[in-house]
């Protein structure tokens, strides 16, 4: 999967691809209007690697209207939390890193659950591993929102290492709440991540949450083999996901399709559903491709194809508990020319899967 950058918008193009022996037929295409570009430097950010860039850049995102860029230069910028809103367009550009705060205090609390009004009803926010527990923001924030599109040649990075998030195995006890995502969409629709690379994240990579219309397209996510709990890409109770021509290789399941433990999963009874994964590698890791554990409303329609698997413990792991009940129903998973390398077990299915809970 080819990524072409730095077109002009509003713009008509010809592409076609060629090589010595072959010449494809053109294809036309019209790049979207832009009504304005918001680059962050005019907003105040430094790109110094020391600022705290995160009010300057949290105000272009704000300020963007419908139709209009954030614009992140080269450079390096220190933040903390940034929160999303709909009808966005973020471009990282080539040498931009976004570079995460490492330190606890620096990031909000998302309660798991905080009771309604009239005490009928809950509103959830935070998660950690199919249960509605409280949990630091992630890097990247997205909570009730449509119409987002990051893209760009530029980087996230979570700046985790075994001197920080890492040394403890989940956080909670020593920092207060579990560890941040890199990048947490809850209850969101039409998500767009394309081109940029994710990096060192304190636990999972990508984490999209109840939420519809998702598209990950030519992107990297990277972590150490040995980095804990760092999945690439978990939605969770998610409807509709196209990845395409991703690069994994991590510390833990490189994509793990996921719908709640028992509580989340019985109450909601929202499967993982409508996934199509093509053209991408998954490189180290547990996983290729995982079902569960925490699938309590259970995983469909998973289309897996042209994909290449190298030295990761497991090709496709389907991994379930007792007691998850009839709702946990896995169906309709369709694997096609699959090549694996170095993989250790390339199909496992485990309806006994231990976990360090009840």
């Amino acid at each position: 999967v080819q990524t072409i950058h730095n077109l002009l918008p509003d713009t008509v193009y010809e592409i076609k691809v060629k090589n010595k022996d072959f010449e494809s037929e053109p294809v036309t295409i019209t790049t979207d209007q832009e009504f304005v570009t918001l680059n962050v430097k005019r907003f105040g950010a430094k790109g110094d690697g020391k600022t705290d860039d995160t009010p300057f850049i949290q105000a272009a995102i704000m300020a963007c209207p419908k139709g209009g860029r954030v614009l992140i230069p080269e450079g390096t910028y220190a933040i903390k939390t940034l929160f999303l809103k709909s009808d966005l367009h973020i471009e990282l550009a080539k040498d931009a890193v976004l570079s995460a705060s490492t330190k606890p205090e620096d990031y909000a609390i998302f309660p798991g659950l905080i009771e309604s009004y009239d005490e009928k009803s809950e509103y959830n926010l935070g998660s950690w591993e199919g249960n509605p527990l409280d949990m630091f923001t992630a890097v990247i924030t997205g909570v009730n929102i449509s119409n987002v599109v990051i893209s760009g040649e530029g980087t996230i990075d979570g700046n985790a290492d075994y001197d920080n998030w890492w040394k403890h195995p989940t956080g909670r006890d020593v920092f207060g709440a579990f560890r941040p995502r890199l990048m947490f969409l809850n209850n969101c629709k039409n998500i767009v991540i394309h081109g940029i690379t994710a990096t060192n994240s304190p636990s999972w990579n990508l984490h999209p949450y109840f939420s519809e219309n998702l598209r990950f397209i030519d992107i990297k996510i990277l972590n150490p083999k040995d980095s804990p709990n760092t999945d690439g890409l978990d939605p969770e109770s998610c409807k509709g996901i196209e990845v395409v021509g991703v690069y994994f290789s991590l510390g833990d399941d490189c994509i793990a399709l996921k719908s709640g433990k028992f509580y989340m999963g019985n109450k909601h009874k929202i499967p993982c559903s409508d996934i199509e994964i093509r053209q991408s590698w998954m490189n180290e890791g547990h996983g290729a491709v995982t079902i569960g554990s925490e699938m309590a409303a259970g995983a469909q329609n998973l289309v897996v194809k042209d994909c290449l698997f190298t030295n990761t413990d497991r090709g496709l792991r389907i991994k379930t508990r007792r007691g998850r009940g009839e709702d946990a129903i896995v169906e309709n998973v369709h694997f096609e020319n699959i090549i694996m390398d170095g993989v250790l077990t390339p199909f496992v299915v485990n309806c006994f899967y231990n976990c360090c809970d009840p």
